[in-house]
């Protein structure tokens, strides 16, 4: 087969991820039916961010020049799912926060009021992005464990327009997992649809 100089294949129009998507606290996924159960954590505007960070390391090894496949190690890999969220509760201001409590007992308010240390009780058991492949009718799923907003919180508001909170979770790996090497977040990609079905 000749290549080409330019990239599209007939297959392009069904492999573009589409849209700013939706994220869900809590996802839950049946590996029986397929299907994804979790509550929506509401309206977002700007889009939504997914990143992995990933710092490797090379030995210094006396007379080599270059990198060396096999010789490549992973010093940390760290995966964040920025939020650009629109529709602010209560709860909504206190997962931005993180370490923080909601006081309810007075009739008028909910008080939320930061705190200087973490309960595992601020970890959400997932946070995930969930968006659509142009060319499946299953969703992409990109999900953080044990998720906390690790960067604080900001509010800008301003005339005309609607405040806009950005969050930012980071993925936590628990203990097994680290144990066992494995990372806190995973990706699930629909399986190409076979013709015919």
């Amino acid at each position: 087969m000749a290549v080409n100089t330019v990239g599209v294949t007939k297959q392009t129009a069904e492999r573009m991820l589409l849209d700013a998507g939706a994220i869900y606290k809590n996802l839950q996924y049946d590996d029986t039916s397929g299907e994804f159960t979790g509550e929506a954590l509401g309206a977002t505007s700007g889009g939504n961010e997914f990143q992995v960070e990933i710092e490797q390391r090379q030995p210094e090894l006396d007379g080599v020049k270059s990198r060396i496949k096999g010789l490549s190690f992973v010093n940390t890999h760290e995966a964040q799912l920025v939020v650009n969220l629109k529709e602010l509760t209560a709860e909504n201001v206190r997962r931005a926060i993180g370490p923080a409590d909601i006081d309810d007992s007075d009739t008028n308010f909910d008080i939320v009021t930061g705190r200087s240390y973490i309960n595992d009780s601020d970890y959400l058991e997932n946070i995930a992005y969930v968006g659509r492949l142009s060319g499946s009718q299953k969703p992409v799923v990109i999900l953080l464990k044990n998720a906390l907003s690790a960067e604080g919180f900001t509010m800008t508001s301003e005339d005309d327009n609607e405040a806009v909170i950005p969050i930012t979770f980071h993925a936590y790996a628990d203990f097994e997992d680290a144990q066992a090497g494995k990372v806190a977040y995973e990706i699930y990609w629909p399986k190409a649809e076979q013709s015919g079905t």
